[in-house]
């Protein structure tokens, strides 16, 4: 059994199938994917919808997801004329790569469009896993103001939005951190569109909803993939 990490795939299926065709991934093994499947790429529903069907990739919520649950909720049972009126006014007043993912929702059946409500509104915000010895904590914006306190007590968009201090070590017993959300590109130091290891951190969006590639970890063996 492995252990993969992967974060930010933002809509590039195709890129999510490639590593599940290509690389060793089988049944016995976990993925997990440190939130924002959603947006800027032009296939997040679909992808949201095999990961839905599989009991061996887990999700966890990220500030995209976050960001357009309220809008799917808006969307669900409208008239057509009534859906376009609401999309059209979110991408006026942001603009997050969100019209593709909307209107793929909007394709598809209420039952089918609550599936996916429902499913997005119970992703857990971190998760704890122990590898090797080594304990990790997967949250997708990271520990902004540090302080040693226990999760639970973060608030919710902290640990989705961040900001997270890669330049500290953390806990100093050897957990490990690993965020996505910030691109390595705009992390200083790290090589753009690479995962990136510092101190106790390991930044995991090598920006795929941005041009770059789509980084994956194997915690058993520190492999890197990338597609």
């Amino acid at each position: 059994m492995a252990t993969y990490i992967m974060s930010d795939i933002h809509g590039n299926f195709g890129r999510y199938k490639e590593f599940l065709q290509y690389s060793r991934f089988s049944g016995d093994d976990i993925l997990y994917i440190v939130g924002d499947v959603l947006d800027r790429g032009s296939e997040a529903i679909p992808m949201i919808q095999d990961i839905m069907q599989r009991n061996n990739v887990i999700m966890i919520k990220g500030n995209h997801e976050q960001m357009l649950l309220p809008i799917l909720d808006d969307l669900t049972y409208q008239s057509q004329e009534a859906q376009n009126q609401i999309i059209s006014d979110e991408i006026e007043i942001a603009q997050i790569g969100q019209e593709d993912t909307l209107r793929d929702f909007c394709k598809l059946s209420s039952r089918e469009q609550n599936k996916i409500t429902y499913f997005i509104s119970r992703l857990p915000v971190y998760k704890e896993l122990a590898v090797n010895g080594i304990n990790y904590i997967l949250v997708h914006g990271g520990l902004p103001d540090f302080s040693d306190m226990p999760l639970e007590y973060y608030d919710e968009n902290d640990l989705l939005f961040g900001p997270h201090d890669f330049f500290i070590n953390h806990y100093g017993d050897g957990t490990k951190i690993i965020v996505g959300h910030i691109p390595t590109k705009f992390i200083e130091g790290a090589v753009p569109d690479e995962i990136y290891h510092i101190n106790d951190t390991i930044a995991m969006d090598c920006g795929c909803g941005f041009g770059g590639q789509l980084g994956v970890l194997c915690l058993e063996t520190m492999e890197e993939m990338y597609f």
